[in-house]
């Protein structure tokens, strides 16, 4: 092996994962999971805490799902989405966008299947997912729930909402301004369990030491400007003080919706 081949440093995944119902609904119906895929052992992680995973050994899967539906049904709908993607994704894969297509589509059919009872009848919830495996990740979204990268500082976006109010910002109809405060933003164009089928939104980067990875609901996102979530998660190290921090923030905006939020460190490894 030459020394422009020798391997990348080992690294693990330091991940912290939270929800609240806010201060306006009466009910949360929110799902999230944090998962070593492959490990029948390893329970999610869906508390409070925090955990640390080696991706470079078992994929990790972060995933956070936005019920809709009313009643029990957003509930069940965002619980069925995030536990039928954790079944379904497998412990290695040689092409994880065509894993993570099929494996959304499985969790899409669950739902919609689920949702032909007459009292879950009109249910549904976004889905984003961020599976880490190796020095990647791979990200999966359906609807309007976001996944963030920082890096060096800067947050960039690693979703495009799948929601009316982004297709006219797309089309140049609206300015961000006015997208921010449209009565219109909380239509989605897809959902997970509106269909047989569902158009699913894949992405990729390859992570370095030092990054930080946010999934959360338009909970967090439509009460926090961009900087303001670059903020937290620059000036907080710990992921569950982050997430904290951030559900705190959203409250004080309002808290209109539930809020659920996923914040993964990038570290190296140590002996």
């Amino acid at each position: 092996m030459t020394q422009s081949e020798a391997p990348a440093p080992a690294y693990r995944l330091l991940v912290a994962a939270a929800t609240d119902i806010g201060r306006v609904r009466e009910t949360n119906e929110d799902a999230h999971v944090v998962a070593s895929l492959g490990s029948p052992s390893a329970a999610p992680l869906n508390a409070n805490s925090e955990a640390l995973f080696d991706p470079t050994a078992r994929p990790v899967l972060l995933a956070v799902s936005d019920g809709m539906g009313g009643a029990a049904a957003g509930e069940v709908a965002s619980a069925l989405a995030v536990e039928a993607l954790r079944r379904s994704l497998p412990a290695d894969s040689p092409d994880w966008n065509t894993t993570l297509r099929e494996a959304v589509q499985r969790a899409n059919r669950d739902v919609w299947q689920a949702a032909q009872l007459p009292s879950r009848k009109g249910m549904g919830a976004t889905l984003t997912a961020v599976c880490v495996h190796g020095y990647d990740a791979h990200v999966a979204e359906v609807g309007d729930s976001r996944a963030y990268l920082l890096r060096d500082g800067e947050l960039r976006l690693l979703t495009h909402d799948q929601s009316y109010v982004q297709a006219l910002l797309d089309a140049g109809a609206l300015t961000e301004e006015e997208a921010a405060s449209s009565p219109l933003r909380n239509i989605i164009l897809s959902a997970m369990g509106q269909k047989a089928d569902v158009r699913v939104d894949l992405g990729n980067i390859r992570l370095m030491a030092g990054d930080k990875l946010l999934v959360c609901c338009d909970g967090l996102s439509n009460e926090l400007t961009a900087e303001e979530i670059r903020g937290v998660l620059t000036q907080i190290p710990s992921p569950s003080k982050a997430c904290a921090k951030l559900i705190a923030m959203a409250n004080e905006h309002g808290g209109k919706d539930n809020i659920s939020v996923v914040v993964a460190a990038v570290a190296l490894a140590t002996a």
